[in-house]
């Protein structure tokens, strides 16, 4: 699941590194784009009808356009990314690893490379818990957590307009009994 607002310049790159890998759907949440965003996801669709949807609504929020894609999921799980991050080199098939490998699982997280303002690798420690999270986030935004583990908790909560949305799902699931499994390696 891709939510796109005004990502004109980032969209591509998200988008191809998740075609290099799919063994699924791409969802494209447009959320209300003004720029070029909807074309370039619509190219997209034409060209890859067999993988790529695109869904548009009005501009909502990033927890919006993110539930958006959770009740238009055709699979057991959800990988959310960004439209400005990609997927590393075979970061789905370390994903699929770790969730073949730990069926208890609901959070499947890996650590990631940072870009922008400041360029690092973050490096997840293994299988936070609940009690992890009382001073701050643990895992990346960009995790992938079972369908029906989001479903029962009505996904992301649209009053986090904000931030900190994936924060406030985490501990929401982690109180529900969810189990969060890193990967040390880098996924995205």
């Amino acid at each position: 699941i891709i939510s796109a607002y005004n990502v004109q310049e980032y969209l591509y790159a998200s988008v191809e590194s998740c075609l290099e890998q799919i063994q699924g759907e791409i969802l494209i949440i447009n959320d209300g784009s003004i720029d070029n965003t909807l074309a370039i996801a619509k190219t997209y669709e034409k060209d890859r009808p067999d993988v790529v949807r695109v869904i548009s609504q009005v501009n909502k929020g990033l927890a919006s356009a993110r539930n958006t894609g959770i009740m238009n999921a055709k699979y057991d799980w959800c990988l959310f990314l960004d439209s400005d991050d990609m997927l590393a080199d075979n970061g789905l098939e370390k994903i699929l690893k770790a969730i073949k490998d730990n069926p208890d699982a609901d959070i499947i997280s890996g650590s990631f490379k940072t870009f922008g303002t400041s360029n690092g690798i973050v490096t997840l420690m293994l299988n936070p818990k609940l009690e992890d999270f009382r001073t701050g986030n643990r895992i990346g935004s960009s995790s992938t957590v079972r369908t029906s583990a989001l479903k029962a908790v009505g996904g992301f909560s649209p009053r986090m307009v904000e931030g900190y949305e994936d924060l406030h799902l985490w501990i929401n699931l982690l109180t529900r009994g969810s189990k969060i499994v890193t990967i040390p390696e880098i996924v995205w």
